[in-house]
């Protein structure tokens, strides 16, 4: 039987610099296969050279809810004011016509096996790109694993820790977050399981290092911060070890908004954009005046 390590990495949110050095890292500790679950663009403003990058390297690649988010903003022709918004519509325009169609036709669940071992891959979970498996749901991950034909099911989507366990006698596998893991300082995680004799023999949760630095100086170098600079603070946040001002920031932003309207949405949002949580610029602006220690753009 052929031994094979697969690597699966998510939430690279277009996190270029970090995906580099964790393909480098698999390189280095024998990978055969890789998978993509998901969220591989959008947030940092390097979606193309993200895209190259996951194109050159396998066709076992999903979206997550942020492609979602770029497919149904190009379907819906939404032309909000809100500065909030202004970031998804530069990474829209970013990319090439040639990577957008590319994300048009990612699947959101793919089954894949290797050597008699099946791996239900999703972003957020086989429903749907922004449902959360997070690891205290216990229910809801014991519905999914009760539905669960193949051997083990995998996802990201959640930012939590990387995370395994076994379910009456299933693998449920939590990737981390490559791009903007919000528990460390420019470190990134990805998984490899290596498979062996129809079993999954080892599961390695990989931290790996990249510069957070290099990652700021192309953001300024992007152009992204005259659009929306509160954002990209607040992404760059889950990168420099502040996650938890990130979270904050959003948790009060969500919580204003709705004692102002009862929702935080805008009433023609349609789809994925009634998840998409787009507040009010005073809010967010507000909110960006309270944090303002936490940010460095």
């Amino acid at each position: 039987m052929v031994v094979i390590k697969v690597a699966i990495i998510s939430d690279i949110h277009g996190n270029s610099i970090a995906l580099e050095e964790v393909l480098k890292d698999a390189k280095l500790n024998g990978v055969d296969e890789y998978i993509f679950s998901g969220d591989l663009v959008n947030d940092l403003p390097f979606g193309n050279k993200t895209l190259e990058i996951v194109k050159n390297t396998t066709d076992k690649v999903l979206k997550g809810n942020k492609e979602q988010y770029l497919i149904e903003f190009e379907q819906e022709k939404y032309n909000w004011s809100n500065i909030q918004f202004k970031n998804t519509k530069f990474m829209y325009e970013e990319l090439t016509e040639e990577n957008r169609a590319y994300i048009r036709n990612l699947p959101h669940c793919m089954e894949i096996s290797y050597e008699g071992v099946n791996l239900l891959v999703a972003h957020g979970s086989p429903k749907s790109v922004e449902e959360l498996l997070n690891q205290w749901n216990t229910e809801l991950i014991e519905k999914y694993v009760n539905e669960l034909q193949a051997d083990a099911l995998i996802f990201g989507h959640t930012h939590e820790k990387m995370w395994y366990k076994e379910i009456n006698g299933k693998l449920v596998l939590n990737a981390g977050c490559t791009g903007v893991s919000p528990y460390y300082i420019g470190k990134a995680e990805y998984v490899i399981l290596t498979i062996n004799n129809g079993k999954i023999e080892n599961i390695d949760l990989r931290l790996v290092d990249y510069d957070i630095e290099l990652v700021k100086q192309k953001i300024i170098e992007s152009g992204i911060l005259n659009e929306d600079k509160v954002l990209m603070n607040l992404t760059f946040c889950g990168m420099n070890g502040n996650g938890l001002a990130r979270h904050n920031f959003f948790k009060e932003a969500k919580m204003l908004q709705l004692e102002r309207y009862g929702k935080w949405y805008q009433d023609e949002a349609k789809g994925i954009y009634k998840y998409f949580k787009l507040y009010d610029d005073d809010i967010w602006l507000g909110l960006a005046r309270k944090y303002d220690d936490f940010f460095v753009f």
